[in-house]
């Protein structure tokens, strides 16, 4: 199953190459805003790893400037005994977001 989603993208990293035992690694991460759920101890926004097909997705956002909003196009799979899991196939910035520091 296929959606879309907006968010803003706080960071993101991403790994292409050998490992020492010789496994072939093609990853990339987004750093995702989400809200925290809301408790006496809790309360406000974090940020959450989503997982990218692979590292050219992140390789596409690497000139941008930090924190933005995207639409994000998320997959949903499922290996069957590892339960369901989200990856992004693609993201289109929207909106540069201007973040203030130490306000």
């Amino acid at each position: 199953m296929e959606m879309k989603a907006q968010a803003t993208i706080r960071g993101a990293k991403m790994f292409r190459g050998r490992m020492d035992d010789g496994k072939q690694i093609d990853s990339g991460t987004l750093f995702v805003e989400v809200n925290l759920k809301e408790s006496e101890n809790a309360f406000g926004m974090c940020t959450e790893a989503m997982k990218c097909k692979d590292a050219s997705i992140v390789e596409g956002l690497k000139h941008l400037t930090y924190p933005f909003i995207a639409e994000l196009s998320i997959v949903m799979e499922s290996s069957g005994s590892k339960g369901m899991q989200q990856k992004v196939i693609g993201v289109k910035p929207v909106q540069a977001i201007k973040d203030v520091k130490g306000a």
